[in-house]
């Protein structure tokens, strides 16, 4: 199979998987959000993203390393696989008791920490499932994943709808998620011997010289990156309570939909890029360009319907009466994602060229800053303080990025066509909003199709079009 169409049918199979788990979580949220009201929604996401949190101590950046070092050398793949298994597995029973005293430990509400437990084994199978996924992503299989995701996440929505209907208690959707992601780990043993026939699940602790250094590089950025994109939720859990948990959470469940588009780029480009670095370090500049660009040009006009028609998105998905301090803080969120899209091609950039421990400093130092800023900001002014410390510690990880990577960025955005594309979006920005008031709809058709022209017709050149029509972003002399 050529390297255009492992990149195409990789691309649909990934945009399966994560708009699968994306669009399942979305619903499920949504309908519990507006069911529920706000108080359960906090303790219910309150546990959740706890489970999450302690998931980032479980997969300790496992994942990434077994996709790169796979991606590397296939022939080795069984006996690469058992020595990272073996660490990933004493890492979740750790993350599983942690979670277990977390409950015990800290004053919260007794519906949050029966939440919480229940997640508690959501965390182990999610996480097992997780590494999985890694295996068959290392091996450019991302079929395999798709047709997991899509099953489980399937059958999470139904099992929640009649939850609902039949007006059951939040704590056995919380069950619904355990299951689901159970029956996704058997799903991914079985798939794993198929691709790996001589795959084995015990543990291996000989000669882990090679990863002991890489697992704790990519284990501390993965931790941290986390951290400090995910932290507010915590501390507002801690410091407010449930309330505001359930208000903020909404927001963020939301902005999670867009952002699936640069997990889908890295799930394809991830095991591509680090090949590239060591085969053709040209294409590899050249694939990062096209994937930064691509990302640019759709992410300004999501921000703009974001920012200027929150009030109405967040009357539509949850309802004003109970979500009206929601607004702002979605405002807030659409500058942040409009961050995160923009240093995503510069951090993918440092992991395929194995500077992934600048990632890793960097992260930690967002992650303590967001922190003690939270704790000082959260405190005084709640939801908006700790929407803002969000949108600063992301401005901070993307502005360290660039300037490891300062001379990609000269390439890629040091250029008329940049700065025209930012200076129409805030005219474009003036008009809708404060002259002509257009509505949601009519906006949302406006914004989409003027963007779509500036992208075809002005921003990207003849051959990137050409590349992205074909999906070759590789093929071509550069």
């Amino acid at each position: 199979m050529s390297e255009s169409d492992k990149i195409k049918k990789n691309s649909l199979f990934s945009l399966i998987s994560i708009t699968s788990r994306l669009f399942a979580n979305f619903v499920v949220f949504m309908i519990l959000a507006r069911y529920y009201g706000p108080e359960t929604f906090g303790q219910f996401t309150f546990a959740h993203t706890l489970a999450m949190t302690f998931l980032l101590f479980a997969d300790f950046g496992f994942d990434i390393l077994l996709t790169t070092e796979i991606a590397k050398s296939k022939k080795n793949a069984a006996l690469i696989f058992q020595q990272i298994f073996s660490l990933k597995l004493i890492f979740t029973i750790i993350s599983l008791v942690g979670m277990f005293l977390f409950t015990l430990v800290f004053d919260i509400s007794n519906e949050a920490r029966e939440l919480a437990i229940v997640f508690s084994f959501f965390m182990v199978f999610t996480t097992l499932t997780n590494f999985l996924f890694a295996l068959f992503k290392g091996f450019e299989k991302l079929n395999l994943e798709s047709i997991i995701s899509f099953t489980i996440n399937i059958g999470l929505i139904i099992f929640t709808v009649a939850a609902i209907y039949f007006r059951i208690n939040v704590i056995f959707v919380a069950v619904g998620f355990t299951i689901s992601r159970m029956i996704g780990f058997i799903l991914g043993i079985k798939f794993s011997m198929n691709l790996v026939p001589n795959i084995k699940f015990s543990l291996l602790f000989n000669d882990l010289k090679n990863i002991r250094g890489k697992v704790l590089v990519f284990g501390f950025h993965f931790l941290f990156s986390f951290l400090f994109f995910q932290l507010d939720t915590l501390l507002l859990a801690l410091l407010k309570g449930d309330y505001y948990v359930g208000i903020y959470q909404s927001v963020f469940k939301l902005i999670m939909l867009p952002l699936v588009l640069p997990e889908i780029f890295i799930n394809v480009l991830l095991p591509l890029l680090s090949r590239l670095n060591i085969e053709n370090h040209k294409q590899w500049k050249k694939t990062g360009s096209i994937m930064s660009k691509i990302l640019f040009i759709i992410i300004i006009p999501v921000s703009l319907i974001l920012f200027i028609y929150a009030e109405e998105i967040i009357d539509i998905i949850y309802g004003l009466q109970n979500y009206h301090e929601a607004v702002n803080i979605l405002k807030i969120f659409s500058l942040i994602v409009f961050v995160r899209f923009c240093l995503e091609p510069f951090a993918l950039m440092l992991t395929t060229s194995n500077r992934q421990i600048v990632r890793m400093y960097v992260v930690i130092t967002a992650a303590i800053v967001n922190l003690v800023l939270n704790i000082i900001f959260i405190p005084y002014y709640g939801l908006l303080g700790a929407a803002f410390v969000s949108l600063a510690c992301n401005l901070f990880v993307g502005i360290l990025y660039i300037i490891v990577n300062i001379k990609l960025f000269k390439e890629w955005f040091v250029n008329s066509k940049s700065v025209i594309i930012l200076i129409s979006s805030l005219i474009l920005y003036y008009f809708i909003e404060d002259l002509l008031h257009i509505n949601l709809w009519n906006g949302l058709f406006i914004i989409v199709a003027i963007y779509s022209c500036l992208a075809y017709f002005y921003f990207f050149s003849k051959e990137e079009k050409s590349l992205l029509l074909s999906y070759n972003f590789t093929s071509r002399k550069t």
